[in-house]
């Protein structure tokens, strides 16, 4: 496994156990001792070896294990550890350390340019490029106790190391290296490490999840909502073992994912949707769903300002309808949802003068004294009153969502895993209730 790194500019490492320094430009041995200072260079890597000595190379170094061992580990002085801040991280394996390269995870050379819009690349400009080398088994001790709590029952740990194992290996086979971020998967290297996680990856030592007899992709996520879905209802594509699954096991109490309310104002929708126009959100809902639950069509209905032209937008545009959890102008945690306008009451005087109670009065026309109409298009409307001007509201301020779970709902459940796990379930039975049609083989 090769893993990306985010080091502060310059950086200090302490070495414990045994290791030896390589300049990649000669492929010669470099005399170190325990304590390294590397230092900064768009085309060189300088590393400090004592107060008096430095080495300088236009290739990098290789800090490298020598003859693998549990006793070998470094301590890096400044690392953004993924989801928080720089840290002093300690960190099993070996570490390439180059100069600031033009090398992606597909594997590009050093004639294409760092990919600035990858949130992940654009946190390595403008310093060393780190890379941390190491065993899958070691990389997994990083990685489990940060999707799932070590806490949790111990066949829920070894479902979770078998899918983690699953989705390093598919990504690792297509990728020169992967990010320590959810991009991948999060990682924390040693520092990240809890003994009853340790123990579930060693009990599951080498087992991978196939169908046909070939590695599945072993999505994951935190809340099913009660129902996982198809691959092809969130991200479009077909995948044979990510299949609809009931998920009783997923609604239980400690899951705080169950049921959710999220209060999304009818301007922040209205931004999201008709960004930078002068079309203004009349009404929003949900136009079709999964069999298990999840949104898959939306329709917003505008009225433009100015014309009082009226038009209906389908989200999610030109994209999988799992980004309906970030195109409405919140964060929803999953699309299994259902919306509704909040409550409101806008009385109408009509023509005979009579009045009526409506849920909104956007698009309707409004004649004035003059006898001139106009399309009412805004959220608060103007109103000349005996007493001065008052703005009245035409309809309702905000949209109610009421979700289930959370997370894209494809292939295992964190929390259904844990309900499972308590029940008496192996994580063998537990990855066959979520992967369709799959087997557990060691390789």
């Amino acid at each position: 496994m090769t893993i990306k790194l985010v080091p502060s500019s310059n950086f200090d490492v302490n070495v414990y156990g045994s290791y030896e320094l390589i300049d990649l430009e000669n492929g010669e041995t470099v005399d170190m001792d325990n304590d390294l200072q590397f230092r900064y260079g768009e085309d060189e890597v300088t590393v400090r070896e004592s107060d008096e000595k430095s080495e300088t190379s236009s290739e990098g170094f290789v800090l490298q294990e020598d003859g693998p061992s549990s006793d070998n580990y470094v301590v890096i002085s400044s690392v953004l550890r993924a989801g928080t801040s720089f840290q002093k991280t300690n960190y099993r394996g070996s570490f390439v350390i180059e100069p600031e390269e033009k090398r992606n995870p597909s594997g590009a050379d050093d004639t294409e340019e760092q990919d600035k819009d990858n949130e992940d690349e654009e946190n390595t400009v403008n310093r060393l490029q780190l890379y941390n080398v190491l065993d899958m088994e070691d990389y997994l001790k990083g990685v489990v106790p940060r999707e799932m709590s070590a806490s949790w029952p111990a066949e829920a740990l070894k479902a979770q190391a078998v899918a983690a194992r699953n989705y390093a290996k598919v990504n690792m086979d297509t990728n020169d290296f992967l990010y320590d971020t959810t991009t991948h998967q999060i990682y924390h290297g040693r520092s990240g490490e809890d003994s009853r996680s340790n123990e579930a990856i060693r009990n599951t030592e080498g087992l991978y999840a196939v169908h046909n007899g070939s590695l599945i992709y072993a999505y994951f996520h935190a809340s099913s909502g009660g129902y996982t879905d198809n691959s092809e209802n969130v991200w479009n594509s077909q995948v044979p073992y990510i299949q609809a699954v009931k998920d009783p096991y997923d609604i239980h109490s400690a899951n705080s994912h169950t049921s959710w309310t999220v209060d999304l104002s009818r301007e922040d929708a209205d931004n999201a949707i008709f960004p930078g126009s002068d079309w203004e959100l009349t009404g929003l809902e949900v136009v079709e769903k999964s069999n298990a639950g999840r949104a898959q069509k939306m329709e917003a209905k505008g009225i433009n300002a100015n014309t009082g032209e009226e038009q209906v937008k389908t989200l999610p545009e030109g994209s999988s309808p799992d980004s309906l959890r970030w195109s409405l102008g919140t964060t929803l945690k999953s699309t299994m949802f259902d919306l509704e306008e909040e409550s409101s009451s806008v009385k109408v005087k009509t023509a005979d003068g009579s009045e009526e109670s409506y849920d909104s009065a956007l698009g309707m026309t409004i004649r004035h004294s003059d006898g001139s109409d106009e399309v009412v298009s805004y959220e608060n409307l103007a109103v000349r009153t005996s007493s001065g001007v008052e703005y009245v509201g035409t309809t309702a301020s905000s949209f109610i969502i009421d979700g289930k779970g959370h997370g894209h709902g494809l292939g295992m459940s964190q929390w259904g895993a844990y309900k499972m796990a308590q029940d008496g379930h192996t994580f063998r039975e537990i990855l066959k209730h979520y992967y369709t049609g799959i087997d557990i083989v060691e390789r």
